[in-house]
């Protein structure tokens, strides 16, 4: 049965260090592993090099899709995404803490009848290194996520996850957060629309140079995880 395309979104802002080897390893990797795909640098609003470096990158089968101000992650998905030529749509973050190895198995899982597929740091067969500290907070998160918004996810805020275009971008359209919390509310409209996702283990290790900064956006996840719940 032939392949079907795949589309690859990296949200990048100021990826000025590492967007180079990134894509480079990820065009390699997907040279090995896909048929067709196209691999889109959503640009959001850059104050370094990055724009200059992703219009460098020297590959037919890499886009650039520039955002005049940073809107933040699940905005420059979003936007990337209705570019996409592919239905089937990856996206990961830039620094590839996830081992883009498991691009495959995402694909296989959506051509396989799933609507939204996530790699999941947190079930049995998962590979991941981490802080103790960001290790307790995300695993916090997401039991609030469970209890709170009666998700069945072990892992709703990985940056990496595929779906099928068709089915999802509706459903993207409703998300109201356009930051951190983009990627736990579509899983739960989605789940609560019944669309069928599925989680896989991965490798995913932390990277140095993470914009995570563990009290203030743990603070903004828990103001927006409870203004998304008073909501309904």
């Amino acid at each position: 049965m032939a392949r079907e395309m795949v589309s690859v979104i990296l949200p990048a802002y100021n990826e000025e260090r590492r967007l180079r080897r990134s894509v480079e390893r990820l065009e390699s990797v997907l040279e090995d592993s896909l048929g067709e795909f196209e691999i889109i640098i959503s640009e959001d609003g850059s104050s370094d090099d990055t724009l200059k470096i992703a219009k460098s990158l020297k590959s037919g089968r890499v886009k650039i899709h520039h955002n005049g101000k940073r809107l933040g992650k699940g905005a420059a998905i979003k936007s990337a995404a209705g570019l996409a030529k592919a239905d089937i749509v990856v996206f990961m973050d830039a620094d590839l803490a996830s081992n883009p190895g498991h691009v495959r198995q995402l694909v296989d899982f959506i051509e396989g009848g799933a609507h939204i597929v996530i790699g999941s740091r947190y079930l049995r067969e998962s590979k991941a290194k981490r802080s103790v500290v960001r290790y307790v907070a995300s695993k916090g998160f997401n039991m609030l996520v469970r209890v709170f918004l009666g998700s069945k996810l072990t892992d709703h805020q990985c940056g990496f996850k595929a779906f099928r275009k068709e089915s999802v971008l509706p459903v993207i359209n409703e998300v109201e957060d356009q930051g951190w919390f983009w990627d736990t509310e579509l899983l739960v409209r989605a789940q609560r629309k019944g669309l069928k996702i599925a989680e896989i283990p991965i490798e995913w290790k932390e990277t140095p140079g993470s914009r995570f900064n563990l009290l203030p956006d743990a603070f903004r996840m828990a103001c927006a995880l409870a203004r998304f719940r008073l909501r309904g």
